[in-house]
């Protein structure tokens, strides 16, 4: 903290404040707005904070969402001044950052109710909230709400809102918007592009992905590397790996480097493609690159080896790096689709084995058809305090119904059900499956009406077919 020779005005305490919260050091901001509310020997506070000293300091908050700190200080705030429009939306900011949504909503009705009225920031902050929470259509009424009080939208709001659009798959509604901006002036920028192109390629379109990347070239945008790298992620996720490295190409002649995330991708795309030794290649490149390997790389490594059946490389490579949970588990995987469970043990008196790698080597031995052992751990990870999860239940009942068990395979589902987790399709499915294998069409329905309860819909077969009793099985079966 500085010592003063002079006393301060409140303008030089929040010129401290600002430039503390800007560089993420909120702890010097709050002493120096705490030696701002200081008394001197007669009690008089000497320079009181005003609402710019509290808005900094909620905007240092924001940045890091620290929400505890800014309830504390709300109450602070009160006792010298009242929030205007800059708090209420760097409060809905803050809430929407650490997921809290609907505290959000609820500081945006507030600050109507004081007669303070939202302005873009505020609508944009809430906006961003909703998409991210999956929740389109309150994002979509608050963005129909700002055009009818004629607030003038702007490219981070349109932005926002493609891109919930494009998490949710909904590609003709965000297309929409991205129509919408011309005509309201608004000039779509590189971020826009890269959201749709990322969009489309999450929907497998790759033709208007290309599109809207021709689209964003012939506006003269040049692509920086987080743009690379979302194109790049597209083409291989959707089998064009010449074309990704063709693009990966041209990005150099331009002088750019690929990234760590780039070149993950591409070894990811060449171990799918059953190419090795170029998957390898491109690891090695990482290396050269000067990249330390991280969790992703690694794990893609270990985990495209083991699938493309080099077990024994993987473990090479393993041996020869600091191994993580992700990267345990991984290994584990493969070891178990390999039968290799004196290898999974060795591993296992290693490290304390978390519920992915036990579930990893449960489903190993339900394959193998070796349910008591695979019982004996679901056993263990209950007296080590570990939660089964809906993955571990669905493993379990896979084994003991793929050996015809489904007495048992009927216990573990209701067990699972009272331990609060709902089950899936993909339950629901082996269950019936296993009813109708062993022509049980009483029991197979009695679950197909349970899923229909729930929502959820069934590959097994259709309402007319699942309802139909024993009588008549043969026209399910």
């Amino acid at each position: 903290m500085p010592r003063f020779r002079t006393l301060p005005d409140v303008v030089s305490y929040n010129s401290l404040i600002n430039g503390y919260c800007r560089n993420g050091d909120v702890r010097n901001g709050s002493l120096v707005l705490e030696r701002l509310r200081r008394r001197d020997s007669n009690g008089f506070i000497m320079c009181r904070p005003d609402i710019v000293s509290f808005n900094s300091l909620f905007n240092g908050f924001s940045k890091m969402k620290l929400l505890k700190e800014v309830f504390m200080y709300m109450g602070v705030m009160l006792k010298y001044c009242s929030p205007n429009v800059v708090t209420y939306s760097v409060w809905i900011d803050t809430f929407c950052k650490c997921g809290e949504v609907e505290l959000g909503f609820k500081g945006f009705s507030c600050m109507k109710r004081d007669g303070l009225f939202p302005n873009v920031v505020t609508f944009t902050c809430l906006i961003d909230g909703y998409c991210k929470a999956g929740d389109l259509e309150v994002a979509v009424s608050l963005y129909e709400e700002m055009r009818r009080v004629r607030l003038s939208l702007n490219v981070v709001t349109y932005t926002a809102l493609i891109d919930g659009f494009c998490k949710g798959g909904e590609m003709q509604r965000a297309e929409g918007l991205y129509t919408q901006m011309y005509g309201d002036r608004v000039e779509p920028n590189a971020l826009v592009y890269t959201t749709m192109i990322d969009g489309y390629f999450q929907k497998g379109d790759c033709d208007n992905a290309m599109k809207f990347l021709a689209k964003m070239l012939n506006q003269g945008m040049r692509l920086d590397i987080a743009a690379y790298g979302v194109i790049v992620s597209g083409l291989c996720g959707n089998g064009k790996v010449k074309e990704a490295i063709e693009l990966v190409e041209d990005m150099e002649k331009g002088g750019l480097v690929p990234d760590k995330m780039i070149l993950t991708t591409l070894m990811n795309a060449y171990f799918k493609s059953g190419n090795m030794k170029a998957a390898v290649n491109k690891y090695h490149e990482f290396i050269e690159r000067g990249f330390e390997p991280d969790v992703v790389a690694l794990s893609a490594l270990i985990d495209g080896l083991a699938k493309n059946g080099q077990l024994h490389e993987a473990i090479t490579y393993f041996c020869e790096v600091k191994a993580n949970d992700v990267m345990y588990t991984v290994l584990i995987d493969a070891l178990c689709k390999e039968g290799d469970f004196v290898e999974v043990e060795r591993l296992f008196s290693k490290l304390v084995p978390d519920k992915f790698m036990y579930t990893s080597w449960i489903a190993g031995l339900c394959k193998q058809g070796n349910l008591v052992d695979a019982f004996t751990l679901k056993t263990k990870m209950v007296q080590e305090g570990l939660e089964l999860d809906l993955l571990t239940y669905t493993t379990l009942i896979y084994g003991l119904a793929s050996k015809a068990l489904m007495v048992e395979a009927r216990q573990v589902f209701d067990e699972m059900l009272r331990s609060g987790i709902s089950p899936d399709s993909a339950v629901f499915d082996l269950m019936i499956r296993a009813y109708k294998k062993e022509g049980n069409m009483t029991a197979a329905s009695d679950l197909f009406l349970d899923m229909q309860t729930r929502g959820l819909a069934t590959a097994v077969c259709d309402d007319a077919d699942c309802s139909k009793t024993s009588d008549d099985e043969a026209s399910c079966t």
